[in-house]
């Protein structure tokens, strides 16, 4: 080969190589456009009605998947299952602590935490310490854990239990948060005592523990720290993962039961 052919050869190559980085860059400045559009109409859409929308929701869940892995598995687990031992919920199950599942109610809880320190926190209450205060003593607690035992059609001493009805409807004050039929109220962040369902676990030891310590879960704001449109998006994601609608008749019901009014 001559070397003017030579020289041929490699301005071919070096403008092929040209176009196909010049493609790249086509397909990347497209993609980073369309992500930006997908973003602002998420920003733009009704949180609750973004589900009817296809393309939107994927474009959610893809977002909210990579943000949860980078910023929430740590303390709900790569499963989403939460954990006892630090009293992370289980994010897979149709169980919420505050308010009833929907996007804009999982978003607030994402952009503003939960006893964060950040002044829009879900911070109105939380579990006291009943025993270090000697509002209850040690007895007075074993009988309210038999109690709500016997709430969660859990084998239980019966006289005990007779005790800790009296207890919780009285001297514990149990009812103010968690309603006088125990399931729980979500504006105060009260769980339900009788679906046995439990953030810190529901064995004797720990029961009694949250009882007489208190309880203070904490979860951090993420506003100012995720984009919005990225907080929209766990959100989406989020209300994906969980087993039911939030639209369900039972959240329904849930609502007016939860009530503080009701």
């Amino acid at each position: 080969m001559t070397k003017s052919g030579g020289n041929r050869s490699k301005g071919k190559l070096r403008r092929a190589v040209m176009g196909a980085g010049a493609l790249v860059l086509v397909l990347i400045g497209y993609s980073e456009a369309r992500s930006y559009a997908l973003g602002r109409e998420l920003v733009r859409a009704n949180p609750d009605s973004i589900g009817a929308d296809v393309t939107l929701t994927a474009f959610a869940n893809a977002l909210g998947r990579s943000a949860y892995e980078a910023n929430c598995a740590s303390c709900h687990g790569e499963d989403m299952k939460g954990s006892q031992a630090k009293g992370t919920p289980d994010l897979t199950d149709d169980i919420w602590l505050y308010d009833f599942g929907r996007v804009s109610d999982i978003e607030r809880t994402v952009l503003y935490g939960i006893r964060s320190g950040d002044a829009r926190s879900h911070n109105v209450t939380d579990m006291p310490a009943l025993g270090l205060q000697q509002q209850l003593t040690p007895e007075d607690i074993k009988d309210a854990i038999a109690y709500v035992r016997s709430l969660a059609k859990k084998d239980a001493d019966q006289a005990a239990a007779a005790r800790g009805d009296k207890i919780f409807q009285d001297k514990g004050v149990c009812y103010d948060c968690h309603g006088r039929d125990a399931t729980g109220i979500s504006d105060y962040g009260a769980p339900n005592l009788i679906d046995d369902e439990w953030i810190f676990g529901g064995d004797d030891a720990t029961l009694y523990k949250s009882i007489y310590d208190g309880r203070h879960g904490k979860c951090p704001a993420w506003i100012g720290r995720l984009s919005f449109p990225t907080i929209r998006a766990l959100a989406v994601y989020l209300h994906s993962m969980s087993k039911e609608s939030a639209d369900s008749p039972s959240r329904t019901a849930a609502a007016v039961t939860d009530s503080p009014h009701g």
